[in-house]
């Protein structure tokens, strides 16, 4: 008998196409919880929480909206579904740096940020 070793199923590339997408799956209204959102259409993003910051200069078209809205999503995420925890790499943190360069990230958004999570590296990532 042997074992082998499991190998997750690929997920969906890292795209601006492919973040339009998970976009459109989520509400309209800024999302304050993830009641209401099945777990099973989603898992396809779960390997993003890991994914290298560099990779997410694909989100650096989008707009300052469907920015806020990634983030949310993103921190509900880490903190309500097993298996989403991305400490240091989550998707939270480049995805904040790219409204700053907009000039879009306000203390309140901080806050929500921050009571809406108990990663320590959200929203800005670790300390040099």
């Amino acid at each position: 008998m042997s074992i082998g070793v499991w190998t997750p199923s690929v997920a969906e590339p890292l795209n601006s196409a492919q973040l339009l997408i998970l976009v459109q799956k989520l509400p309209k209204a800024p999302l304050d919880h993830l009641d209401g959102l099945n777990l099973e259409d989603f898992q396809d993003y779960r390997s993003w929480m890991k994914a290298e910051a560099s990779l997410w200069e694909a989100a650096e078209d989008l707009d300052a909206e469907t920015k806020h809205q990634l983030i949310r999503f993103f921190t509900l995420a880490e903190r309500d579904w097993v298996g989403w925890d991305a400490g240091k790499t989550s998707p939270v943190i480049p995805l904040v740096a790219g409204l700053k360069r907009m000039d879009q990230f306000d203390p309140e958004f901080r806050r929500w940020i921050k009571s809406n999570t108990d990663n320590r590296y959200l929203p800005n990532g670790a300390v040099l």
